[in-house]
């Protein structure tokens, strides 16, 4: 299995705007889960902003193998939401490695 982080900095800065993206890419992520083979698990959270510096919110999946996580990268629905995405942040980082590797 693969795990695939993504992090996001938004490009709004205001608290509205921010809350705002924060809707809107929980709304274009989420349903990935429930439509694209393979995916086992899928999580969008929120930073509370808590804390100067960090990222603005975070994805965390799981896929059955790498085969699968290229399948969901490659799926119509998952290139919509990155759209989706593109209009929402300033930057994103992607980190994706195998389950239970050894290190």
């Amino acid at each position: 299995m693969i795990r695939h982080i993504v992090t996001f900095q938004f490009a709004a800065t205001d608290p509205e705007g921010r809350a705002a993206a924060a809707n809107r890419l929980r709304a274009a992520l989420e349903p990935l889960a429930n439509s694209i083979p393979g995916v086992q698990s899928l999580e969008v959270g929120i930073d509370d902003g808590g804390i100067s510096g960090h990222w603005d919110a975070a994805l965390v999946s799981v896929h059955d193998s790498a085969e699968a996580l290229a399948a969901y990268q490659s799926h119509p629905e998952h290139l919509a939401a990155l759209a989706v995405i593109a209009e929402l942040t300033a930057r994103k980082s992607v980190v994706d490695f195998e389950l239970g590797s050894a290190q």
